[in-house]
């Protein structure tokens, strides 16, 4: 069920080896129709053109053109010949561009390679901090803690996040709290290779690769996912919005059940906000987000939640889902059930929270300007003091934390150990507490991505015989399938679980329409596991 193996170089090559058995261009296709002109023939030629081409009916997927319009198999996402075999045998391949027609979560895509998890993000040198009391961004060189730029954004910038480039997203707050005044503010993309001639603390707005307006209202919660894509939490229309990370379109917009204020993305690929109520404004609300539904699915709030509030949020990338309360603590969801605990007392101002290399929480402590490390195990704490007002923390690509003190107008530099190692002062009123530096998905020891897709053939119950697949999966990591056969709805059918033999199955489903999920598994980033593609072979 989960090979582990590499089957590239497995899988025929359909074209020729269906040319030799299956008299293209001389007889009629399975169904009539013509047989794909471009197939060489088991003498070198092509087949005549000029050979009568009677239509059968309308286009199927079997490497005919049916209907005889000159296009073989129009209109299908799949690729479809006959079998070598002869007979009525189909072999439907997916592979390239079929893997676009599917919903993808925690997965990337190229026609060469079909459908891969994402590498480990490459090391950024920066940090960007939201200057919320003079609209402009800072952006400091990490290693040695000097600030490089400050850029001019839009009104009261808020949440930051750095995507897989290295460019940097800028979420602005400054719309109004009623939700029926529409979407007022935008998003700054910044790019993350330029450094601006203009030097700090003056303002520019070098560097600004895209100003995208009205993308919500009151912006809260920005956060970059395993596609490069951009979400953002709109509070005032309870929205999560998806952004292409590279246009800056929009393309996706899902209803909540609350008011988003902190946004973190988990290893599953799911959204997670801590929200506000949607009447009432009070804050206590955890709400998971999942993508590929687009729906939320899991909304915690008052017993759930022991009747306190949510602020800070963070994923620890083993299973848990960490928020602070805006008091003492700090609290642990489970990210697969939903289950609440452990909490653990460590300050007395808890406002953001980020997971460090070694699986330590860093969680911010405004009231007594400290940071404190946490054992997410045992509560240990270790308390750092800081500049005035910490709200938010990161970790960067060497690995040490940055705390973004709002009363102090500056950010400080603590190394793993809690060692101070650099202050440095940036605009006015800073406040940030979302991935600043693009180290959230790095951290990640684990990742799971899953594949979903319907294909059709056009052939009404269509016996569904055997697969074979070709990628790279080699251990620890993991690949599995399930499949559905149907002619109807989805209903009507039961999901098997397939159990490869090296690279190939077999199988027992019925029906025209065929449906997928795809699981790639790995707990070392090292490994970045794919499937190139499946080839199913199924008889009318």
């Amino acid at each position: 069920m989960a090979p582990a193996l590499t089957s590239r170089g497995i899988a025929l090559l359909l074209l020729p080896v269906l040319a030799q058995g299956c008299g293209c261009g001389i007889e009629p296709g399975l169904d009539g129709g013509r047989p794909d002109a471009s197939v060489l023939l088991p003498d070198g030629g092509r087949p005549d053109p000029t050979t009568p081409c009677e239509p059968s009916g309308v286009e199927v997927c079997d490497g005919v053109d049916n209907d005889c319009n000159g296009r073989v198999d129009d209109g299908f996402s799949l690729l479809c010949s006959p079998c070598s075999s002869g007979g009525p045998c189909v072999e439907a391949k997916l592979t390239g561009g079929g893997f676009r027609m599917g919903l993808r979560r925690n997965l990337t895509i190229g026609n060469d390679r079909g459908i891969s998890l994402p590498p480990v993000p490459l090391p950024q040198p920066y940090i960007y901090i939201s200057n919320s009391g003079e609209d402009t961004v800072s952006k400091i060189r990490t290693s040695d803690a000097v600030e490089v730029g400050r850029f001019i954004v839009g009104n009261n910038p808020s949440r930051t996040a750095v995507d897989g480039n290295g460019d940097a997203w800028i979420a602005m707050r400054g719309g109004t709290a009623d939700p029926g005044a529409g979407p007022l503010e935008g998003v700054i993309k910044i790019d993350g290779a330029c450094v601006p001639r203009t030097k700090p603390p003056t303002p520019t707005r070098e560097c600004i690769l895209l100003d995208i307006p009205a993308v919500g209202n009151l912006l809260r919660g920005v956060a970059v996912d395993a596609n490069n894509d951009v979400w953002v939490g709109s509070y005032s229309t309870s929205e999560v919005v998806r952004l292409d990370g590279v246009f800056g379109t929009e393309l996706d917009r899902i209803g909540v059940p609350g008011h988003p204020y902190g946004l973190a993305i988990d290893e599953n690929g799911n959204l997670w906000l801590s929200a506000h109520d949607q009447v009432t404004y009070a804050a206590g609300h955890v709400i998971r987000v999942d993508p590929v539904k687009r729906a939320a699915d899991l909304h915690l709030s008052g017993a759930d939640l022991e009747m306190h509030s949510t602020y800070g949020l963070a994923a620890d990338g083993e299973g848990g889902i960490w928020y602070t309360d805006y008091r003492d603590s700090v609290y642990r969801i489970d990210a697969v059930t939903g289950a609440f605990g452990p909490s653990f007392e460590v300050g007395s101002n808890t406002r953001g929270v980020t997971v460090d290399e070694r699986g330590f929480l860093w969680v911010a402590d405004s009231a007594a300007s400290v940071i404190v490390r946490v054992d997410r195990r045992s509560g240990e704490a270790m308390t750092v003091r800081v500049g005035d007002g910490p709200v938010g923390v990161a970790v960067d690509h060497e690995g040490n934390i940055w705390s973004v003190n709002n009363v102090s107008n500056d950010a400080t530099k603590v190394s793993p150990d809690g060692g101070v190692l650099a202050t440095v002062p940036v605009g006015l009123a800073p406040y940030t507490y979302s991935d600043m530096t693009g180290s959230a998905y790095r951290i990640f020891r684990k990742l799971n991505g899953t594949f979903t897709a319907t294909y059709d053939v056009g052939i009404a119950g269509a016996k569904w015989e055997q697969m074979r697949w070709v990628g790279a999966v080699q251990p620890p990591a993991t690949f599995s399938l399930r499949l559905r056969a149907f002619d109807g709805e989805p209903s009507t059918a039961s999901w098997q679980d397939v159990s490869f033999s090296g690279s190939t199955a077999s199988l027992n489903a019925t029906g025209a329409k065929l449906q997928l999920e795809i699981r790639l598994f790995t707990d070392d980033r090292g490994a970045q596991p794919s499937v190139e593609s499946l080839t199913f072979t199924f008889r009318r």
